[in-house]
């Protein structure tokens, strides 16, 4: 392989360039082509993005050493399939302990653009502000565990498609409590405000224990098997569990807004919403991930700069049109 001088990042990727860089494997499968020759297929990261990449000329014993969660050496061209860079790998290796330690792992670990300590005290004025003194000590019981804290104003929200970065679960709940609070003033007396704004901070609490990403996002075992949703509910159920007196029904009203709020059953949800809190939990859940997951797209999976358009996108299933803005009438 040749000398690698300087990160290549995905998002900069040009259809016939060599590319020789160093990339984060997040996930490896092989096969067998037509001829019975072996081959891998490699899904390669960093902080801007993803790309596969085909080793067709590799091994079995080559493909068992090639680890996830490690940096690879990787030397190839790049071609297009359905608007999506691709890398046709002509040599790849493992980095050795001692280049490891070189890697510069801001390259490889997206970040959220807000300051995590702001956004947690932002949280935690909320948090205080909370009239109903049940949910408010469920809030402060769950956040008085300084272990949890520090996973949660870390953790992404998601590993690809909105608020996939550090910092992002935190942006994201915090953005949650924000349009409530502006939809709760649209309606006045219409919705138990203490209940929506306290699962708004809690609906995603599972991703804590549901995704790893020490050096890439990924799900783990117990996120695979079980999901952010399930696991969830289950922290707060335990939480609920010691402190004295909680309401019943309020309690179930909570897990109730936890277990429905993908709103739908092929979209991963145990239940279907059943009060207007948990309806508008849902709705403002989605809307936030798909203005984050637009921008992040636009930003990140847009091949041609030149071009309003944008590549395909798993998320929206469409083309994304990323200039509307431009024909904004500015009438200061």
């Amino acid at each position: 392989m040749s000398e690698i001088k300087e990160h290549r990042f995905i998002k900069d990727l040009k259809e016939g360039e060599k590319v020789i860089s160093v990339y984060l494997l997040r996930e490896k499968t092989s096969g067998l082509t037509k001829k019975g020759d072996f081959y891998a297929s490699l899904e390669l990261v960093d902080r801007t993005g993803k790309v596969d990449a085909k080793v067709w000329d590799a091994s079995e014993a080559f493909y068992k050493k090639l680890l996830v969660d490690k940096f690879l050496g990787i030397e190839g061209s790049v071609d297009f399939f359905k608007g999506y860079p691709q890398i046709k790998v002509t040599s790849c290796r493992p980095l050795n302990e001692e280049e490891e330690k070189t890697v510069k792992l801001e390259n490889y670990l997206p970040v959220s653009p807000f300051n995590t300590g702001k956004m947690y005290n932002e949280l935690q004025e909320i948090i205080a502000g909370i009239k109903n003194p049940f949910c408010r000590k469920l809030l402060e019981n769950i956040f008085a565990n300084e272990k949890f804290t520090e996973v949660f104003k870390k953790c992404p929200a998601a590993t690809d498609f909105h608020h996939p970065y550090l910092g992002g679960l935190l942006e994201h709940s915090l953005s949650l409590v924000k349009l409530a609070k502006a939809i709760i003033n649209h309606y006045p007396n219409a919705v138990n405000e203490e209940l929506l704004l306290t699962c708004c901070i809690l609906h995603d609490i599972g991703k804590t224990e549901e995704l790893s990403y020490e050096r890439s996002f990924n799900y783990t075992d117990r996120g695979k098997f079980i999901g952010h949703i399930v696991i969830g509910a289950g922290i707060i159920e335990k939480k609920i569990s010691e402190i004295t007196g909680f309401p019943g029904e309020l309690r179930d009203l909570i897990l109730h807004l936890i277990l429905s709020h993908h709103g739908e059953y092929e979209w991963g949800s145990p239940r279907r919403p059943k009060c207007l809190e948990a309806v508008m939990l849902h709705h403002i859940d989605n809307i936030d991930a798909k203005v984050n997951g637009f921008h992040w797209f636009t930003n990140s999976y847009t091949v041609d700069n030149d071009s309003s358009w944008t590549n395909y996108s798993k998320m929206f299933a469409e083309y994304l049109y990323k200039d509307s803005k431009k024909f904004e009438i500015n009438l200061k």
